[in-house]
């Protein structure tokens, strides 16, 4: 095996694919608004002090989420859409299993960043503070791990309809 061999670019069978696309997801669904879970625990058990480190942390980024947003939102939407366009009319028309695999990684975490700035607006809108924002979060951070395991489950699926399709079982 030399080290070309290890780092193996079919994507699907490959382990770094996998080790990125589970990392991508932990991350994810981990840092939920751009707080760590582990604080908003703490925020719920301890109170005080943790609480508003929490409480502090979270407006933070809603008002960045919604500042670049305001600022881009536009354009970020329209390089977005580009690049979900490219990546699938590679992958999907063009047969490049490469492709395929980042469609498959950059879709879903796509939407959860959509359904995040949507969870901003509307945190701010409906002026959620304290412990219900927090449990709101908590909530965004259940759809982000359902998204994800949606996300892994179809990705497995696809490998293996395209694991059967090259060697013309399909």
């Amino acid at each position: 095996m030399t080290p070309i061999d290890f780092f193996d670019m079919t994507s699907f069978w490959s382990i770094w694919y996998w080790v990125l696309t589970i990392i991508a997801w932990s991350l994810t669904a981990h840092w939920t608004m751009g707080v760590p879970f582990d604080m908003i625990v703490n925020a719920h058990k301890k109170n005080g002090i943790f609480a508003e480190h929490c409480d502090a942390l979270i407006e933070i980024n809603i008002a960045r989420y919604i500042y670049y947003f305001d600022l881009a939102g536009a354009y970020i939407l329209a390089l977005v859409a580009f690049v979900l366009t490219a990546v699938a009319t590679l992958g999907f028309y063009l047969g490049i299993e490469v492709f395929m695999a980042l469609f498959m990684l950059i879709l879903p975490l796509s939407i959860v960043m959509g359904f995040t700035v949507r969870f901003a607006y509307r945190a701010r809108r409906e002026g959620w503070q304290g412990a219900v924002l927090r449990k709101k979060i908590r909530w965004r951070r259940f759809w982000n791990q359902l998204i994800g395991v949606l996300a892994i489950t179809a990705t497995s699926v696809m490998a293996v309809i395209y694991y059967l399709s090259t060697i013309g079982y399909l």
